[in-house]
Parts: C-alpha cells; sequence; structure tokens
C-alpha cells in the first residue's frame, strides 16, 4: 500500500489548492495513509483531514532546515510517494527525498501552464529526482515534453477529476437567491466565475452585453478581486453603458457549481486557460457553456456540439455566441445534454483518482 507525503504550502486558495484539498482529503476519507505539509494559517490547513506537517513561509535558508526536519519526522514510516501540488514546492520536495535517505517517488501533479525551457542545471537536478509529471490537458502534456528535461514516457496526462456537490440550490429558491444579487430571476442569466483581473476578461462579456443591448439578459459576475483597478474599470464600463441594473459583480463563493443549475450560461472568457475548470463544472450542472478557443479549452468545448467557442480577447465574437444561445432553446438543450454526456465521461472523479492510483502503484 502507498504511504504518501502531500505538499502545498502555497498560502493561496484557488484551484491548484482546492485539488490538493481534494486529494489529501479523499485518501483520508478512504482510511489510506496520507500526511500533508501545509503552510501555517493558510486557507487550505483548515479544511484538511489528515494528519500534517506545518512549516513557516519557505526562505532560501529555511527550506533546509524545514527539509530536514520533515525527513526526520517521516523516517520509519514508509514513505513512498510524496505528492506535489504546487511548483514552487519541487525543492522542498527533493530535499525530504535526499534528507531522508529513503526509497520515495515524487509525483508532480503540473495544472499551470509552461513557456519556457527549463533545462537549466536547477532544473536539471530538480527534474532528476521526480519519478512522473502528471499534467491536466494534452496541450500541458506537449509543452513539457518540450521545455523540461524529463523523459516524455514520464510525462501522463491525467484528465482532472470533478465531485459534484452534494447540495444543489432547488429551482424553488431561484428568486430568493436572484434578489440577493439584485437580478430579476425571470431574465436570461448569464453567469462568469473567475478571479477579477484583466486577463480574466470579464469586460469582454460586458462589452459584449452592452452592443448586444438587450434588457432580457443579465449577467452576474462571482469571483475574488486581484486586481482594484480592473474591478474600478468594470464598474465605470458597466455606468458608462447604463448597464447597472443588468450586472451584478460579487465576491468568490464557496461552492460555486451549487449556483449553476439556476444559469441560463455560463462564459469563460479568459485570454488563455490552461484547463478551464468552470467550463468543465458548468457541463457536470448542465448548463450551457461559451469559452475562449484558447489553452486547453478547446479540449472540453467541442463547437456546436457540447459547447460554443469564440475568438480570444473579442467581444464581437462572443456576443455572437451569446446571442446564438439566446434566441435558441434548442440550441441550449443540446449543448446541455451533450455536455453532461461528455463531462461525466472524461471528469468523473472517481476515475480520477482510480487512475492516479494505477499511476502511483505502476512506480
Amino acid at each position: 500500500m502507498n504511504k504518501i507525503l502531500a505538499i502545498c504550502t502555497s498560502p493561496d486558495k484557488g484551484g491548484l489548492e482546492l485539488y490538493f484539498v481534494k486529494l489529501v482529503n479523499y485518501y483520508h476519507d478512504k482510511k489510506l495513509p496520507i500526511i500533508s505539509v501545509c503552510q501555517n494559517d493558510s486557507l487550505i490547513s483548515k479544511i484538511i483531514r489528515s494528519p500534517m506537517f506545518f512549516v513557516s513561509k519557505l526562505g532560501i535558508l529555511n527550506i533546509f532546515i524545514n527539509a530536514y526536519s520533515i525527513s526526520k519526522k517521516i523516517r520509519g514510516k514508509n514513505i513512498n510517494i510524496i505528492h506535489v501540488s504546487w511548483t514552487k514546492d519541487l525543492l522542498l520536495a527533493v530535499l525530504i527525498k535526499l534528507f531522508s535517505k529513503e526509497n520515495i517517488s515524487i509525483i508532480y501533479y503540473r495544472q499551470m501552464k509552461i513557456t519556457r525551457n527549463k533545462k537549466d542545471i536547477y532544473h536539471r537536478f530538480i527534474y532528476k529526482n521526480i519519478s512522473r509529471v502528471l499534467v491536466i490537458t494534452k496541450q500541458l502534456q506537449s509543452d513539457c515534453q518540450r521545455y523540461l528535461p524529463i523523459a516524455p514516457h514520464k510525462i501522463i496526462h491525467l484528465k482532472y477529476g470533478i465531485q459534484i456537490p452534494n447540495k444543489i440550490i432547488n429551482t424553488k429558491d431561484r428568486k430568493k437567491i436572484f434578489d440577493r444579487f439584485d437580478l430579476n430571476e425571470k431574465l436570461f442569466t448569464i453567469g462568469v466565475f473567475s478571479r477579477i483581473e484583466e486577463q480574466k476578461g470579464q469586460h469582454l462579456v460586458v462589452e459584449a452585453l452592452n452592443s448586444i443591448n438587450n434588457e432580457d439578459i443579465q449577467l452576474l459576475i462571482i469571483g475574488h478581486c486581484m486586481d482594484n483597478k480592473y474591478l474600478d474599470k468594470l464598474n465605470n464600463m458597466i455606468d458608462e453603458f447604463k448597464l447597472k441594473k443588468q450586472i451584478s459583480i460579487t465576491s468568490f463563493i464557496e461552492s460555486p457549481m451549487e449556483l449553476m443549475p439556476l444559469l441560463d450560461l455560463v462564459i469563460l472568457p479568459t485570454y488563455e486557460e490552461t484547463f478551464g475548470l468552470v467550463v468543465a463544472e458548468s457541463m457536470l450542472m448542465g448548463t450551457p457553456v461559451i469559452g475562449s478557443n484558447a489553452g486547453g479549452v478547446p479540449e472540453i468545448i467541442e463547437d456546436k456540439i457540447n459547447g460554443l467557442l469564440f475568438e480570444p480577447k473579442n467581444y464581437n465574437s462572443l456576443k455572437e455566441e451569446i446571442i446564438r444561445t439566446f434566441d435558441s432553446l434548442e440550441l441550449r438543450k443540446k449543448l446541455s445534454d451533450n455536455a453532461k454526456i461528455f463531462a461525466k465521461e472524461n471528469y468523473d472523479y472517481q476515475t480520477h483518482f482510480s487512475n492516479l492510483d494505477n499511476i502511483l502503484n505502476d512506480l
């Protein structure tokens, strides 16, 4: 049986960190041996159920101290797998492996895009000690084979696993929920779920709505603000276009999938997304999707079959696809039905971990 040390010292709580939580809690709940390493008082440390080792914010000096301390703690516990979620934790993982002097395999699940060559001395040292690099999309697999100093057969495409929430907001509660966001429950409603920053492209949806000029369409933007200047820009655009009654912006919510069935359409307007988790989540919840034709999104959306694609950074292209979905209930049903089938076949939660187990057992 594999015994896993799972490392994520990121202080944030984005998709990467939440996957780490799912990984750890999945194995812990299955009563399989897993120990976590997290940063003191990080957001994810508060929702992890496994035993934990805590580290302070890692720097050039204390990373060696922390690695040595953890290596002493795991010595004799028969840890044979170190799982890494965050790129910045790779050195810590390698040092723990070397200090422990035990036969440990390092698995790195990469979910962020890579755009430059990493074949310098430092990265050669790191990847010499990594057994497998798991990647979230085929495009990322190709990029890693190009840029990383590791044999191509050690870079494996592992499709994401999405857990359907136990609780779904009842459609009878639509009015109560929409009142909370100052929206009209009778209107065609578009949702955008993403951090609020320019490359996420929320302004494209605002510009598209202004161009459509239809008061029967409204927009709900949900996401943690990463750029206050950009948020000010969005609000100024909304004021200028006189769209205040049609657009609501709210901060991060804990489980966006619970809200998705109440929406008529979800849009991912990002300039380029490595994967496009929101798209896959929306598909599972039966909400039609539009995504930018870039990054990993075209691996999820087959245009006009299970979703619609638009030209990145082009609000006129996005406008056309919004109108297409608004005008046709038949199209929305077709996209929704096909998307549900596709997402269940490709992003099943249990299948993801079964495939991960097979990879670990083959080491």
